[in-house]
């Protein structure tokens, strides 16, 4: 379990979200970057779909770490076109890759899902090493394929590092993020004043590319399972108060009780999004601090004032 040395690394899913982020990240750390993903084709990126065929042999060539950020990403609208898209790229696609570079990649990291754990947390947070609950086919095609990793790792020198984020947020949000915003800026009244009760991890873009970084370098990181986030957890109207203050909106928020917002959301048959906005989804980063000693780049202002300041 030697430190890695060389500087050669391969991104999956380099034009995505998260795999641009790091790519940008290693690039500027002075490392040799080739990027793959489906979207476009420049002097540093491979244009390349990812499956269980997928032949990568010429493109791991020297390539010292692996970082697969590369995912067909939940969706809401299930059927059986994106199963079969979980199961062919998050499953079969991430272990073909990792059998053709367990021969001669030193480390291999992994971005799945706070989702194998759970749709929500209740008394405690999830722990890192705590028994995989996937709920839904995407997190299940997530676990599936850290199972298989552990596996060849375990019968290979490939080291294998397991990264389970919570919600990435970052400039250009996406989802409910992107959707609070705009309800914001238009000045919306929204009925969540009374959401103190609820807490959920929250990990700014900067904060997983450096902790990426990390676990690409240290040997205590090897074969390990990890959450990550800004290590502060907020509520609903502490994530609106914080939109607000950034984006210098004043804002109404109304004090509407939780017996009544559940009422509307089963009324408006909103269950997924009644767990995201009143329920709890925290996961426990004590194991990051004393495997790794690690702490934050960011506090959760900085990455709110970077990602949404004007």
């Amino acid at each position: 379990m030697s430190n890695i040395v060389n500087k050669k690394v391969l991104i999956t899913g380099s034009s995505g979200f998260v795999g641009s982020n790091v790519f940008r990240e290693f690039i500027d750390l002075g490392y040799e970057v080739v990027g793959v993903n489906r979207a476009k084709h420049t002097n540093s990126h491979v244009l390349l779909d990812i499956s269980g065929d997928t032949d990568w042999l010429d493109i791991l060539d020297g390539v010292d770490i692996v970082i697969h950020c590369a995912a067909e990403v939940h969706q809401m609208n299930l059927n059986e076109k994106v199963q079969n898209s979980y199961q062919q790229v998050n499953v079969d696609g991430t272990l073909n890759l990792a059998e053709q570079a367990k021969n001669t990649v030193k480390r291999f990291i992994f971005l799945s899902t706070v989702k194998v754990n759970g749709e929500q947390t209740f008394k405690e947070p999830f722990f890192a090493d705590d028994n995989p609950k996937p709920k839904d086919p995407y997190s299940i095609s997530k676990e599936r394929a850290e199972a298989g990793l552990r596996k060849i790792a375990q019968f290979s020198k490939m080291e294998v590092v397991i990264i389970r984020p919570p919600l990435v947020y970052g400039p250009n949000p996406k989802g409910n993020l992107e959707k609070l915003i705009t309800l914001l800026k238009w000045k919306i009244p929204l009925p969540f004043g009374s959401v103190n009760f609820n807490s959920r991890s929250y990990v700014y873009i900067g904060n997983l590319t450096d902790f990426i970084f990390i676990c690409s370098t240290r040997a205590e990181a090897v074969n390990e399972t990890f959450f990550i986030s800004d290590d502060a957890d907020l509520n609903t109207a502490d994530v609106i108060a914080l939109l607000a203050k950034v984006l210098a909106i004043k804002t109404i928020i109304l004090p509407v009780p939780e017996l009544i917002l559940k009422s509307l959301f089963k009324i408006f048959r909103k269950k997924d999004l009644e767990t995201r906005l009143l329920g709890n989804l925290c996961v426990d980063v004590t194991k990051n601090k004393e495997l790794l000693g690690w702490k934050p780049k960011y506090s959760v202002e900085e990455g709110f004032h970077r990602s949404f300041k004007k």
